[in-house]
């Protein structure tokens, strides 16, 4: 069980380098957009947000297989997902006998993010620094399970076999690949500061073979982790009970209340 702390481990890892400032990134085609053509991206992008939200609150039952990147060693892990568009989710994920590995909450801004096996705890909303949040995948998790093609559209090309975008996510960089197949394929790249003085923080790469329940492949720059999910099953007829979504940390009934610790 010791082994599956090291997913917490991994996941703080991060190094700062220095690189291009972000809105830099988006790509030029040959020719600016015409009116048209920036209204019709806007409304692929559109329909893909309705897409991955129509599904509605539901419960994700996964496998999850996790790469050590110091020993080569590959950890198993099973569990579920409660997501409740678009702000809340909970991920619980337990190891070898039963013992929890990872316990994710989302609401809204505030997240709790908690790997018992190594005493973790971070807790933290909005007005987090962005120092703080180094290794949390908070921000990707929210933004893949939740709302997967938000952001702010930078850019758009259509190509042979499906559509890329170019989103900005708060600090965040995304391209976005949506193939006609039904496949998808992020890059969000994580930047601290503005302007030339911007610096990488991390890149995380995901590619899911469909919106919803799939297979699904994420691979974190900085560490190395790499990380195969496999949704065994979904829940979409009844919603996860409410209580799912409570701050953990804060009283039932002042979390019904609409209050809580944040």
């Amino acid at each position: 069980m010791r082994r599956a702390g090291l997913l917490g481990a991994c996941v703080f890892c991060l190094g700062t380098t220095s690189c291009a400032a972000p809105d830099a990134l988006a790509p030029r085609a040959a020719e600016a957009p015409t009116l048209a053509s920036w209204r019709e991206a806007r409304r692929k992008l559109a329909a893909l947000s309705k897409e991955a939200e129509g599904q509605g609150a539901r419960t994700l039952k996964l496998a999850l297989a996790l790469r050590e990147p110091l020993t080569g060693r590959t950890l198993e892990a099973r569990g579920a997902v409660a997501i409740a568009p678009p702000d809340s989710l909970r991920m619980i994920l337990l190891g070898p006998g039963g013992t929890t590995a990872l316990d994710l909450w989302v609401r809204g801004e505030r997240f709790r993010f908690a790997v018992p096996a190594i005493d973790l705890l971070k807790r933290g909303d909005a007005s987090t620094p962005r120092a703080a949040m180094r290794g949390l995948p908070v921000d990707f998790l929210r933004w893949w399970l939740l709302r997967p093609a938000s952001g702010r559209l930078l850019w758009h090309e259509v190509e042979p076999a499906g559509d890329r975008f170019m989103l900005r996510d708060g600090a965040a960089v995304i391209d976005l690949y949506a193939a006609d197949s039904g496949a998808l394929s992020a890059r969000r790249t994580t930047w601290s500061g503005e302007g030339t003085g911007a610096k990488k923080l991390d890149e995380e790469v995901v590619e899911a073979d469909r919106i919803g329940c799939g297979t699904v492949r994420y691979r974190q720059a900085s560490t190395g982790l790499t990380v195969t999910v496999t949704c065994e099953g979904e829940e979409t007829g009844r919603a996860p009970n409410p209580r799912a979504f409570a701050d953990p940390d804060a009283p039932a009934e002042v979390d019904a209340a609409g209050g809580g610790a944040s």
